[in-house]
């Protein structure tokens, strides 16, 4: 199986409008899908991604820079690389299609795991340190946050009364079919701490951007939309789509 299929892949790059011999940073690597259509086009790219697992996905391609990175340290990474300015950067939220199936890395209700969720090993936080040491007012401000569940309040007690919860299955009997994914959702969102994450990237990709330079976000949710959004209410809007499974495309030219 591949690593992960990108979903909106041709539309996301068709808005990079790849020139050739010119420079481009995809943020989140996975198996590389983005990056091969990229460097297809002639593209020269810069790949991080924070999931060791992900660039040992990827092959080693001619015109690519693999890099072990939060894309929270983007510009650091990208001076240190010589990508400043570049013509384009892709940012493909959300998880990968390998992290949901392997069950070892604990993303998934309907696959047995412990209740990991972190996309870098290296972190000491996991989901399974949320649900066994948070109380109750703490878990519900999460759920609610990050999984908008309107019963956060009630389920997390329900989660509190029924601790230790070791494995992903565990926890999903508790939360139940209704509110599992949006569960999940919120505890991966908060031991990666993704959202601030994303507030963090955002300016720095566009900063990083030549005048006419792309930035083209895939996001997943309404959490990221809104953020991407909101950051860019005042930049020039090249174009928004709605795609695949509720995935949302925004592309931005720099002008």
């Amino acid at each position: 199986m591949n690593y992960h299929n990108p979903v909106l892949l041709q539309e996301a790059v068709a808005f990079l409008a790849v020139k050739p011999g010119h420079k481009y940073i995809d943020c989140t690597l996975g198996g590389g899908g983005h990056t091969k259509l990229i460097i297809s086009q002639s593209g020269i790219v810069l790949g991080l991604d924070q999931d060791p697992e992900a660039l040992q996905a990827c092959p080693e391609l001619d015109h690519l820079t693999k890099v072990h990175a939060n894309f929270t340290h983007l510009t650091e990474v990208a001076n240190q690389y010589g990508f400043n300015p570049v013509s384009g950067v892709l940012l493909d939220l959300g998880v990968s299609e390998h992290q949901f199936s392997t069950g070892s890395r604990g993303f998934s209700f309907q696959i047995d795991g412990p209740l990991d969720m972190r996309m870098d090993k290296s972190s000491l936080i996991t989901a399974a340190t949320l649900v066994n040491q948070l109380p109750v007012n703490q878990l519900s401000v999460l759920f609610k946050d990050f999984g908008e569940i309107p019963v956060a309040k009630s389920l997390a007690a329900k989660i509190v009364s029924a601790r230790p919860l070791k494995t992903t299955l565990d926890l999903a009997k508790v939360t139940g079919r209704k509110w599992s994914q949006q569960t999940f959702q919120a505890l991966r969102i908060a031991v990666n701490d993704e959202l601030a994450a994303l507030k963090s990237v955002l300016p720095q990709a566009y900063d990083l951007l030549e005048p006419g330079g792309r930035l083209v976000v895939i996001s997943f949710h309404s959490l990221e939309d809104r953020i991407v959004k909101h950051h860019f209410s005042k930049k020039n809007l090249v174009k928004y789509l709605e795609g695949f499974k509720n995935a949302k495309l925004r592309a931005y030219v720099k002008t």
